[in-house]
């Protein structure tokens, strides 16, 4: 073990620890700790005891730093891409700078990142294309041979997703949250991934001006605000159709033409689906946003004191009478001073998670991920305006239908939380029927997702669609589609 004051176990090397797999985290706090030189096996090399300006600047669904700096020379040891710990965290050193200061005296500037950068340089994967995939089954997939492997999960969303190939795995990942509408714990000890849903946790944590609020500003912005938005789905698919004929969606304002934005969204096949969307991420960029900089004080750090440290991602509360400011809102943005944790500074934010970083997808195209497509674009084009058939989604149990021997699945759902489901039975006929009157349109698309498992066909047994059309004038055509 090591001792934490500065000034002891001054030499530059110690014994190594005989510890197999991982070292335990030599500072429990980030508040007053020190990086530590270790192998590959997390065990300590040495403890960089001059370490000074210490920061670590974390942002949320995005960087992970951690700089500081030493007195010139540095240890021979410490060189770019050795290991670092830093209160249990790992990061690996990526950049190593000679400099010299206004008094001519050397130093050298460190500049560490999380270990999960590395999975930006792992080798390209093939096509894949999932039907019903859930998140550990991508994970399964994307994580071997990385060195990770997959932790806790606590989403049961599917997905129909093709991988395309053409990016890394970071981006994959980062692709896989968006489409998912989740967020990655990164553990770097362990090397394990773990998905929950995105929003955050509340921990209570309250900062209030006279305790441990220095300062609280507010900035409002219109950099990324934009007043009306073209959304683009598959193949160019516009929402003119379910939109009154007009291709874009506009809030009034007073500029002549509006700033405008293109929303692309190419996983989008059906184009009420995408006015929706559209219609989501329009709202959080079509007004100015308002962040707010704190200056915080980080009790953790004191001995004894109740109160959890603050992380990124975190719902907490600011209150400041002075400044007008009572908000309960996410940490999305950190820099947090390691030597003084009285001076670490907080961005919080009022977006919401999942659409915090917008305008950054509004201008790029979904290439990563995409949404399988089961229709081409003649199907597209002969879509109704509505969907005519009600509750399709389980959303309001059996309601609207008539049910001979189906369930409601509460936890596998494609579009929403739910779906229908029966378990088939030799000889029994189980159905799920609901009659509808369309309009005068001479085409019409019938969509739908299935999944099917272990499925064993008696003598006269089927799956699929019945569809009976009745005509005003007597008659009638019955159309199967078999599923499989």
């Amino acid at each position: 073990m090591y001792n934490t004051v500065r000034r002891y176990n001054t030499g530059e090397s110690y014994n190594h620890v005989a510890v197999l797999r991982q070292a335990p985290a030599w500072y429990t706090h980030l508040g007053h700790a020190l990086p530590i030189i270790v192998d590959n096996h997390l065990r300590p090399v040495i403890l960089l005891h001059q370490a000074y300006e210490i920061f670590v600047h974390e942002t949320l669904v995005g960087e992970d730093r951690l700089a500081f700096r030493l007195p010139h020379p540095a240890p021979t040891e410490l060189t770019t891409g050795a290991l670092l710990d830093m209160a249990g965290k790992v990061y690996r050193v990526m950049i190593l700078a000679n400099r010299e200061d206004e008094r001519g005296t050397r130093l050298i500037e460190i500049e560490a990142w999380a270990l999960w950068y590395d999975l930006v340089k792992m080798p390209e994967l093939p096509l894949q294309e999932w039907i019903g995939a859930s998140v550990p089954e991508i994970l399964a997939w994307l994580l071997p041979g990385s060195g990770w492997t997959t932790g806790l999960v606590t989403v049961t969303a599917r997905r129909n997703l093709r991988w395309g190939g053409g990016c890394n795995r970071l981006e994959a990942l980062r692709e896989m949250e968006r489409v998912f509408n989740t967020e990655i714990v990164w553990d770097t000890a362990t090397r394990t991934i773990s998905v929950v849903p995105g929003g955050g946790a509340d921990t209570g944590v309250f900062f209030l001006r006279g305790k441990n609020l220095r300062k609280a500003e507010s900035e409002t912005s219109m950099v990324e605000t934009v007043y009306r938005l073209y959304p683009r789905g598959h193949q160019g698919l516009t929402i003119t159709v379910v939109n009154n004929g007009i291709p874009y969606l506009e809030v009034p304002s007073l500029y002549d033409p509006p700033p405008s934005a293109v929303l692309k969204a190419e996983e989008f096949t059906d184009p009420q689906q995408l006015k929706e969307y559209a219609e989501a991420v329009f709202a959080t960029i079509n007004t100015p946003q308002v962040s707010y900089i704190c200056g915080i004080v980080d009790l953790s750090a004191l001995p004894d004191h109740e109160d959890g440290p603050v992380r990124i991602g975190d719902v907490v509360t600011v209150y400041d009478e002075d400044a007008l400011i009572d908000i309960k809102t996410r940490v999305i943005r950190m820099r947090y001073s390691v030597e003084e944790p009285w001076n670490s500074e907080i961005e919080l934010s009022t977006v919401r998670q999942d659409l915090s970083h917008t305008l950054s997808t509004v201008q790029q195209a979904v290439t990563r991920f995409e949404a399988a497509d089961a229709v081409t674009s003649q199907d597209i084009a002969q879509l109704m305006v509505f969907n005519h058939l009600l509750n399709s989604r389980a959303d309001d149990g059996f309601a609207n239908w008539v049910n001979n021997g189906w369930e409601v699945d509460n936890t596998r759902g494609f579009s929403g939380p739910a779906s229908f489901r029966a378990v088939g039975q030799l000889g029994v006929s189980k159905t799920l029927l609901q009659t509808i009157w369309p309009a005068h349109r001479e085409n019409y698309v019938i969509s739908l997702r299935a999944l099917l498992e272990n499925v064993q066909l008696g003598a006269q047994g089927r799956v699929g669609v019945e569809v009976a059309v009745h005509y005003t004038d007597g008659t009638s055509e019955i159309h199967f589609v078999s599923l499989i």
